[in-house]
């Protein structure tokens, strides 16, 4: 069972437009003035019920998509839209009929290798993992990194390098004790724009009830 959602306001941007689920392409210009066609993305997340003005405001200083997406769990990264929309419909379908909701907990806090600033999974971390494992099978299979883990969790922040400035949101994000918990009954695929600026459409994804 699935249900479609265009800019739904409350779980991303106002910056996302009221596109419909067919196919896009976002179209510019060049020097003479053609247009030209831009490369879009698709990623799958899941939406964490979290206390929006702490989250915000956090992200706000540190996360440079905090504008583009509301907080979030990535499930799929972004894969290019050549996979086909419809072929990665199918699958992300077929996956989550063997999946009935499963409630998460997120709290702590750490800096990654790679400079983020993530508020970690804790309960449910390992079906997280297991959600993840099985969309990076068949039609994604190419698309897993078996030389990064998974690391469930939600962004708060960026950064160049390892600095003064990621040290100062970990102290920050420390202090305010983050502590929630969310039920993973959902997932949207998400369209974006190839420099990641926007998000084009969003369709959601029930996970299976009995």
């Amino acid at each position: 069972m699935e249900a479609v959602l265009i800019c739904d306001t409350k779980r991303q941007s106002s910056q996302c437009l009221a596109y419909n689920l067919s196919r896009v392409e976002l179209e510019t210009q060049d020097r003479s003035g053609n247009p030209t066609h831009q490369n879009m993305f698709f990623a799958l997340v899941h939406y964490v019920a979290v206390d929006s003005v702490s989250i915000k405001q956090l992200r706000k200083k540190y996360d440079p998509q905090f504008q583009l997406i509301e907080p979030h769990v990535t499930i799929v990264f972004p894969v290019p839209e050549s996979i086909g929309e419809q072929p990665f419909i199918s699958h992300i379908e077929n996956v989550l009929r063997s999946w009935q909701p499963f409630a998460i907990r997120v709290n702590g806090v750490q800096l990654s290798w790679d400079n983020y600033l993530f508020l970690l999974v804790e309960e449910g971390k390992s079906d997280l993992i297991g959600l993840h494992t099985e969309m990076y099978k068949a039609l994604l299979a190419k698309y897993r990194k078996n030389e990064v883990p998974f690391v469930p969790h939600v962004t708060l922040g960026s950064f160049s390098e390892d600095g003064e400035r990621s040290r100062e949101a970990l102290k920050e994000a420390e202090g305010l004790n983050l502590d929630y918990r969310s039920v993973v009954d959902r997932l949207h695929l998400v369209k974006v724009n190839d420099d990641r600026s926007q998000i084009i459409s969003s369709r959601e994804f029930l996970l299976f009830v009995e």
